[in-house]
């Protein structure tokens, strides 16, 4: 086992363990919600005072070990063809790109979520966590996508390369105060929801839902802008997007009850290792398991693991966690499935 490469750390550092920073007023402040402030969002069920690590736990991390990486991960590789043909044959499907990046066809529409298409998810591309298994799908062979929907800010969440690449082509769908960096960026074809708001564009309806995570940037600001899940609902087909989240007992049993069942949902199952940095914003394989069954999802995929080294775990470490979790409280296999990189999903 290797320790956690300093670049590494250092972007974990600049992602994770700052102490809080002066945010700017937050414009958006709704005194009645309870995940608003007036210097911008918050978890409504994390205490506030032990939302922001520390620098002593920065580096109590570094005494951890890295996972180490396993040569020839297993990837399918789809061509530009396969995806024509199956949107050509009316075939719905989901395809997991890599980390949380999907592609779902559904009834003639095109969803993204997530897009990373870069080596490295950095503020540079000389260094930082680096990408130890290739995308499924090149972004020249994406087909014509209709909305993307972005999590949160993170730089393996919010690629500046991709969104660059793909640009107004796409209706991108982001959590409140977000919409900023991208008309900084020149894109503007683009729109911000806070939780529960929900927008119809091309018979596809998308409604930003709750999860429990932050946001940041820069140096200078933390949770200034929004982090969501997403609910992307075509005709009678209902597909929600975790993101990236923490677990709490309260919110996605709350999205069940109003939004679920689920037809498919993708959850993340790793960057979860050690659990004393990682478990308030990070939910591991039991924990997704735990969200599985609160939002009432028919069938599940996890995603955010076998991609970019963030964390301490064994890389393959989470999808057998997930069998474990799966036997534990008693559901089929079938029912929450690790899929391998560049593996489809038929509906």
């Amino acid at each position: 086992m290797k320790k956690l490469s300093i670049i590494s750390l250092l972007i974990i550092a600049f992602s994770l363990t700052l102490l809080f920073s002066k945010n700017h007023k937050n414009k958006y402040y709704d005194k009645n919600k309870s995940h608003h402030t007036p210097d911008g969002f918050t978890n409504p069920y994390i205490d506030p005072s032990i939302q922001s690590k520390k620098m002593k736990d920065f580096f109590k991390l570094m005494k951890e070990d890295g996972p180490e990486i396993l040569e020839n991960l297993d990837v399918n590789i789809i061509s530009k063809q396969e995806i024509e043909d199956l949107i050509r044959n009316e075939q719905n499907f989901y395809l997991w790109i890599g980390h949380s990046t999907a592609l779902i066809h559904l009834d003639g529409k095109n969803i993204l979520t997530d897009p990373i298409f870069s080596d490295r998810c950095s503020p540079v591309q000389f260094a930082g966590p680096k990408r130890y298994s290739r995308p499924a799908l090149e972004i020249s062979d994406l087909p014509d996508i209709d909305v993307i929907v972005i999590s949160h800010n993170h730089y393996d969440h919010l690629d500046y390369k991709t969104v660059k690449k793909i640009g107004d082509k796409a209706l991108w769908v982001v959590p409140l105060g977000l919409k900023k960096w991208f008309l900084d960026k020149g894109v503007n074809n683009v729109t911000e929801l806070d939780w529960h708001d929900s927008i119809s564009f091309n018979d596809i309806l998308v409604t930003s839902l709750p999860s429990q995570h932050w946001s940041k940037r820069t140096v200078f600001n933390s949770f200034d802008t929004l982090w969501s899940s997403w609910l992307i609902q075509v005709d009678d087909f209902k597909f929600w997007f975790a993101g990236d989240t923490g677990y709490n007992e309260i919110q996605f049993r709350e999205i069940g009850k109003s939004y679920g069942p689920f037809n498919l949902a993708a959850i993340p199952i790793g960057a979860y290792e050690p659990r004393w940095f990682m478990k308030n914003f990070h939910i591991n394989p039991e924990e997704a398991v735990k969200i599985h069954k609160d939002v009432f999802s028919e069938k599940s995929v996890g995603i955010h693991f076998s991609t970019f080294v963030l964390t301490t775990e064994p890389i393959d470490e989470p999808a057998k966690k997930l069998k474990q979790a799966l036997k534990k409280y008693r559901l089929k296999p079938e029912e929450f499935l690790a899929l391998k990189i560049g593996e489809f999903i038929f509906f």
